[in-house]
């Protein structure tokens, strides 16, 4: 597994937007054709590939939102892993090189997303990879820090 994020661009857009969720996941993640579109009106917004050496595996989206606090600045609002390539590992290694690449800035002292309640299997995975529930909801959605450095 030679696993890196890319961001968005020519040459795998198309890749990412073929790309799609089991359809038991389909309720709770955006298309990728609507994340990546995001990003075109949200400068704060940036959608990632994920690869698997030349292949694109899955989708990411970071947001860094500098006029936030600091502990609520850098999210994670889209992450997905395309159908045929779940359950290999590839979701852990992915979530892992997001968080590396944000706490990377000197400034992030925890990585949020939200997560629906009813996706129980969302909730477990970001659990394990290291994530807590909070006591806050983000439009009807829970909402999970990684936390970097302690406040």
């Amino acid at each position: 597994m030679n696993l890196t994020l890319e961001k968005v661009n020519q040459d795998n857009i198309r890749a990412c937007v073929k790309l799609e969720v089991a359809e038991l996941q389909k309720d709770f993640i955006a298309k990728n054709v609507n994340t990546i579109a995001w990003a075109y009106v949200d400068p704060n917004f940036t959608p990632y590939a994920i690869l698997d050496g030349e292949t694109v595996i899955g989708l990411l989206a970071i947001e860094d939102v500098p006029e936030n606090e600091d502990y609520d600045r850098y999210w994670i609002p889209r992450f997905m892993i395309g159908e045929q390539y779940q359950g290999k590992g590839y979701g852990k290694q992915a979530m892992h090189a997001a968080i590396d690449l944000l706490s990377a800035k000197p400034d992030c002292q925890r990585i949020r997303l939200s997560v629906w309640p009813e996706n129980p299997g969302a909730i477990e995975f970001y659990q394990k990879v290291g994530f807590t529930l909070t006591d806050e909801l983000l439009e009807d959605e829970l909402v999970m820090d990684y936390y970097i450095q302690q406040p």
